[in-house]
Protein backbone atom coordinates (compact mmCIF):
# COMPACT_ATOMS: atom_id res chain seq x y z
CA UNK A 1 0.00 0.00 0.00
CA UNK A 2 2.98 2.32 0.90
CA UNK A 3 4.20 1.49 -2.86
CA UNK A 4 0.98 3.07 -4.64
CA UNK A 5 0.96 6.17 -1.91
CA UNK A 6 4.50 6.74 -3.37
CA UNK A 7 3.58 6.28 -6.87
CA UNK A 8 0.93 9.10 -6.12
CA UNK A 9 3.11 11.17 -4.66
CA UNK A 10 5.27 10.90 -7.83
CA UNK A 11 2.89 11.60 -10.06
CA UNK A 12 1.55 15.13 -7.92
CA UNK A 13 5.07 15.64 -7.84
CA UNK A 14 5.86 15.44 -11.83
CA UNK A 15 2.37 17.11 -12.01
CA UNK A 16 3.41 20.45 -10.13
CA UNK A 17 6.56 20.63 -11.06
CA UNK A 18 5.44 20.54 -14.81
CA UNK A 19 2.78 23.43 -14.30
CA UNK A 20 5.06 25.30 -12.62
CA UNK A 21 7.43 25.58 -15.69
CA UNK A 22 4.45 26.46 -17.69
CA UNK A 23 3.43 29.04 -15.60
CA UNK A 24 0.06 27.70 -14.45
CA UNK A 25 0.02 28.52 -10.96
CA UNK A 26 -3.33 27.49 -10.08
CA UNK A 27 -3.07 23.92 -11.61
CA UNK A 28 0.61 24.16 -9.62
CA UNK A 29 -1.21 25.01 -6.37
CA UNK A 30 -4.21 21.74 -7.30
CA UNK A 31 -0.37 19.43 -7.70
CA UNK A 32 0.25 20.62 -4.49
CA UNK A 33 -3.02 20.30 -2.48
CA UNK A 34 -3.16 16.61 -3.58
CA UNK A 35 0.44 15.91 -2.14
CA UNK A 36 -0.16 17.65 1.11
CA UNK A 37 -3.23 15.83 2.09
CA UNK A 38 -6.41 16.67 3.96
CA UNK A 39 -4.98 18.86 5.74
CA UNK A 40 -4.62 21.86 3.22
CA UNK A 41 -6.72 23.64 1.11
CA UNK A 42 -6.56 25.29 -2.19
CA UNK A 43 -5.98 28.44 -0.62
CA UNK A 44 -3.32 27.35 1.30
CA UNK A 45 -1.52 25.89 -1.68
CA UNK A 46 -2.06 28.74 -3.33
CA UNK A 47 -0.17 30.98 -0.94
CA UNK A 48 2.53 28.69 -0.52
CA UNK A 49 2.98 28.46 -4.66
CA UNK A 50 3.22 31.73 -4.63
CA UNK A 51 5.92 32.40 -2.11
CA UNK A 52 8.19 30.21 -3.76
CA UNK A 53 8.04 31.66 -7.17
CA UNK A 54 8.10 34.91 -5.08
CA UNK A 55 5.08 36.11 -6.26
CA UNK A 56 3.94 36.95 -2.67
CA UNK A 57 6.73 38.44 -1.42
CA UNK A 58 6.28 37.81 3.23
CA UNK A 59 8.59 38.99 5.39
CA UNK A 60 7.31 37.02 8.10
CA UNK A 61 6.79 33.76 6.18
CA UNK A 62 9.94 31.15 6.16
CA UNK A 63 11.90 31.52 2.60
CA UNK A 64 10.65 28.24 0.60
CA UNK A 65 14.15 26.36 -0.06
CA UNK A 66 13.02 25.97 -3.65
CA UNK A 67 10.79 27.40 -6.76
CA UNK A 68 8.54 23.90 -6.05
CA UNK A 69 6.45 24.25 -3.11
CA UNK A 70 6.73 21.13 -0.83
CA UNK A 71 3.77 20.08 1.89
CA UNK A 72 5.24 21.45 4.24
CA UNK A 73 5.46 24.65 3.14
CA UNK A 74 1.26 24.31 2.42
CA UNK A 75 0.60 23.10 5.74
CA UNK A 76 2.48 26.29 7.38
CA UNK A 77 0.63 28.51 5.03
CA UNK A 78 -2.72 26.59 6.06
CA UNK A 79 -2.00 26.76 9.71
CA UNK A 80 -1.32 30.75 9.53
CA UNK A 81 -4.39 33.29 10.43
CA UNK A 82 -5.34 34.68 7.13
CA UNK A 83 -4.57 38.59 6.38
Amino acid sequence: MSDDRDDENAVSKARQALHAATGDRDAEAEALADRAGDDVDADAAKVAVQRAHGDRPDPEATPAKSDLAEPNDAEQAAEEPPR
